[in-house]
């Protein structure tokens, strides 16, 4: 779809963030939307993201020997997947965030238009949305929430989740590296755990603790050849895994505590 398919809209700056990259098919620059159920809306206008220099370099790696599409094919593609085209068959429920994680970001902000761009990236099939890449779909979504303002640390601890989606999603050996990751992520915020408390409070250990220190500190650097061209990813998921998991894990039982009472509450036919 080219870029002359659209000029008859009025493309106007989004009112939420003007200088975001993001103009909207809405004189004022409002992105409308209705609710269609408890967790899903339907986005009732088009809106598109604009940066030239993000636009060429999604163009050159779609030419490259690994995509090896023509100038006219990349520039088709991108124009595609930066422009939302509104359909009651692709209604959103924003940035798919777990309710025990909106202490750290809510569904929605910055980064909304991004993140409903990025979902029609990411279909069912691995690497078969418009880019042809979950790869380049999430590298798209990070820089789309860089000129939308998002702060450094959160738009790449999304990426990196987005990311890890994305690869566990791929199956096969993809799958297994990210399972393979884990493992080695728990064992080595373990081995820090274990070495900070050996320090601090005087736990007994078979192991040295700098010797345990150490190895967390090389694990996820060793680890991180297990994303392949995302192990930047990696590097941030292992680093942010030692703040963010703790407090993730506290809200997520304190959430299914809720969740548990509030079907108690049901059963006792409380209204």
């Amino acid at each position: 779809m080219a870029d002359s398919a659209h000029e008859v809209r009025a493309w106007t700056p989004w009112r939420v963030a003007t200088s975001s990259g993001f103009t909207v098919d809405d004189p004022d620059g409002n992105v409308g939307i209705i609710q269609l159920d408890q967790k899903n809306f339907w986005v009732t206008n088009a809106f598109r993201f604009t940066d030239e220099e993000i636009e060429r370099e999604l163009i050159a790696k779609l030419m490259s020997d690994d995509n090896g599409k023509s100038e006219a094919e990349a520039r088709c593609a991108v124009d595609d997947a930066r422009t939302f085209t509104p359909s009651l068959e692709n209604p959103t429920d924003m940035a798919s965030i777990p309710r025990f994680m909106r202490w750290f970001e809510n569904s929605y902000g910055a980064h909304t238009l991004a993140a409903i761009i990025h979902d029609e990236l990411i279909v069912n099939e691995p690497n078969g949305g418009l880019l042809g890449s979950d790869t380049l779909s999430d590298q798209f979504f990070r820089e789309m929430m860089r000129v939308a303002g998002v702060p450094w640390l959160k738009r790449w601890i999304m990426w990196a989740a987005v990311a890890l989606r994305s690869r566990f999603a791929a199956g096969g050996t993809r799958r297994l590296s990210v399972i393979v990751w884990l493992l080695l992520a728990t064992l080595g915020i373990a081995s820090f755990v274990s070495a900070t408390g050996s320090w601090l409070f005087g736990w007994g250990q078979l192991v040295e603790p700098w010797l345990l220190m150490l190895f967390a500190a090389t694990l996820p650097f060793a680890s991180s050849v297990l994303w392949g061209r995302q192990f930047g990813a990696s590097l941030v998921a292992a680093g942010a895994a030692l703040w963010i998991l703790p407090a993730a894990l506290f809200a997520m039982f304190g959430y299914g505590a809720y969740q548990l009472l509030e079907r108690g509450a049901r059963k006792l036919g409380l209204s």
